[in-house]
């Protein structure tokens, strides 16, 4: 905005687009199964979370053929922490109806691999989900150098 020497409508013009783009991204996992449309997946993560200023919990709510049932980021936390209730999310599949979720979440550092922390928080919800029939299909760490999937990982 410096540049533009505070052209608001240059800023909004660039709003518009950002918000067409996820549109546009979303759309291509609308009413289908999100296992089987990985790259979509990851453009639209990628698009929507690979450059927030702050990490932030997303979590895919799926039906039984693995449709998205509601994409919500349940979690903003700092530059370096977000922190969600297993509890929290439970509650929200049991809500929608959800019979599997997607974790995600990102690394504003830009470095994509998990920590501990990170780990066990996805063991905790793996074990809350069991419970209710949920499966946790897997974890995603979203940043701008790349992607981590905890199942290829061997985390899950």
């Amino acid at each position: 905005m410096r540049l533009l020497d505070g052209a608001l409508c240059v800023e909004r013009t660039f709003e518009c687009l950002q918000m067409s783009i996820h549109h546009i991204l979303r759309g291509k996992l609308a009413g289908k199964p999100i296992l089987s449309n990985e790259q979509a997946l990851l453009d639209y993560l990628r698009a929507t979370m690979a450059f927030a200023p702050v990490e932030q919990l997303r979590v895919l709510f799926l039906n039984a053929v693995n449709e998205i049932l509601a994409d919500e980021v349940l979690a903003t936390g700092t530059i370096s922490h977000v922190h969600a209730y297993p509890r929290e999310i439970m509650k929200r599949c049991v809500e929608i109806g959800a019979t599997a979720i997607f974790l995600i979440h990102n690394h504003p550092s830009g470095q994509p691999q998990p920590s501990r922390a990170d780990r066990a928080f996805t063991r905790k919800i793996v074990d809350a989900a069991r419970c209710l029939d949920v499966a946790v299909h897997d974890h995603l760490v979203i940043a701008h150098a790349g992607h981590v999937s905890f199942r290829q990982a061997g985390y899950l």
